[in-house]
């Protein structure tokens, strides 16, 4: 299968006009939403019962619409869908996005009431998108589904079945200096689906990573194939939902998803080279270093920060997750005794746990950095609950930051955090100031060891089949 243009759906994501109908709470707060995240497009609220909405004239029928209307976001009740969906065909709208659940995912009933509204809709020319979605959130048109998400633009993609994962994982990705070219909630996938989302993503110039959350496929002949041919041009990760029985029976009654069994699914994302992934938190961690590093060129990894146990706990995940953890050898253990204030009770071995004089972190980073014995760095920086220290983390941190981004080695910073509400409020302002400088970070050692082993077996595999 090669990839084409014969499905190009441009045209959702770059709408001239959207309407809302039935705007209620949520459909009002669509609106709102849209009339502070930049959309430049005009905008028309329908409403049976209210004749203004945020100062926007309401209308009582799109067709009532004197414009053009090419995009609809529509939360009325799924008992009316079939003759909206046939208004919005004689108005010449080119896609209806469905926040309206009840349809496949609640019954045999709600299966044909869906079934109705996509025969009506392609006998008519029109598109839909859902429906139990949120839709489309694409920042370089102003299209959002969230409030406060931001304006700018990035480079990855996302596909998600479900809507609150597709709010999370974007704000998950931006708070840590990830942003999106388009993110798409699809819902049930009654009209457009996976494939063509898919298909679309790898051929956007905009779109550099995709990421996808699927509980179930409508064409898994073709998706697989497609996938395989995906994956040669873009990096690929894909979280599914449903790996055991009590997923796949919460995935069949939140979508209307068709249980596929692991063992099958397993087999198709190693021969496809798709990264699998099994949590929205852990599609960001690997998304982080495709953005921002070039890969390692080997497994070696080194690991520094301040305490004992925990540099002993690093240690292990890192083994778990498949890097290497090698020792010093005894030329760099004098070298960094140098950069030491009392060596009395710290570790020399690896992972680092150095009571250093100031300046002594740069010195020792540079200095294992020119090691030809490691291929990446962890530097950790442990969250301390008194006031005191938060001023001098913010020191260590810019420090640490800045030798991130001159390091020739891929370098992570590790923001180790105590759960207290002041360490986690510190460390969420640490987190964003990372993402602002374009430098990985991780919450623990152990979420980075998965990441950077996930990022190394990627491009291992593209060397493989290049």
């Amino acid at each position: 299968m090669k990839l084409t243009q014969s499905n190009n759906l441009e045209y959702i994501f770059h709408p001239n006009s959207i309407a809302f109908a039935g705007v209620s709470r949520t459909g009002q707060a669509l609106l709102e939403n849209h009339l502070t995240s930049g959309f430049k497009g005009n905008m028309y609220p329908i409403s049976r019962t209210l004749t203004e909405v945020l100062g926007l004239q309401c209308y009582t029928d799109i067709k009532e619409i004197p414009d053009q209307v090419d995009y609809v976001w529509a939360t009325i009740p799924a008992q009316a869908t079939p003759q909206f969906v046939q208004d919005c065909v004689t108005k010449g709208v080119k896609v209806v996005s469905f926040f309206t659940a009840g349809f496949s995912e609640k019954d045999e009933e709600g299966a044909k009431l869906e079934a109705e509204i996509v025969q009506i809709a392609r006998r008519g020319g029109m598109r839909i998108l859902g429906p139990n979605c949120m839709g489309i959130y694409c920042p370089s048109t102003g299209l959002t589904f969230a409030h406060g998400l931001p304006q700018q633009s990035g480079s990855v993609g996302f596909i998600c079945q479900s809507g609150g994962n597709s709010i999370y994982g974007v704000r998950a990705a931006v708070a840590r200096g990830a942003y999106f070219s388009k993110t798409i909630s699809y819902g049930n996938a009654c009209d457009i689906n996976e494939c063509e989302l898919f298909e679309y993503l790898a051929l956007d110039p905009e779109t550099k990573i995709i990421t996808a959350y699927i509980e179930g496929i409508k064409d898994r002949r073709r998706f697989f194939k497609l996938l395989r041919e995906v994956t040669k041009v873009k990096p690929v990760i894909v979280l599914k939902g449903g790996h055991t029985a009590p997923g796949a029976a919460t995935a069949t009654a939140h979508t209307g998803a068709i249980p596929f069994t692991t063992k099958n699914w397993n087999a198709h994302m190693k021969r496809a080279g798709a990264i699998q992934v099994y949590s929205v938190d852990e599609m960001v961690d690997v998304v982080l270093p495709l953005i921002h590093m070039s890969p390692p060129q080997g497994r070696n990894a080194c690991i520094i920060g301040l305490g004992g146990g925990a540099s002993v706990i690093s240690a292990d995940h890192c083994v778990r997750a498949g890097l290497s953890v090698p020792p010093l050898p005894e030329k760099i253990i004098q070298k960094i005794g140098e950069f030491i204030l009392n060596p009395a009770g710290k570790i020399f071995v690896n992972p680092i746990d150095p009571q250093f004089a100031p300046g002594g972190l740069t010195d020792i980073t540079r200095t294992i950095a020119d090691w030809d014995g490691i291929d990446m760095l962890f530097l950790r920086l442990p969250h301390n609950l008194t006031p005191f220290y938060r001023d001098p983390g913010r020191k260590a941190l810019d420090m640490m930051i800045s030798l991130a981004k001159e390091s020739s080695k891929p370098t992570a910073i590790i923001l180790d955090h105590v759960a207290t509400p002041e360490a986690t409020q510190v460390f969420l302002e640490r987190q964003q100031l990372c993402g602002d400088a374009g430098v990985v970070s991780f919450p623990s050692v152990k979420r980075a060891a998965n990441a950077m082993s996930k990022f190394i077996q990627y491009h291992q595999r593209r060397s493989e089949s290049a």
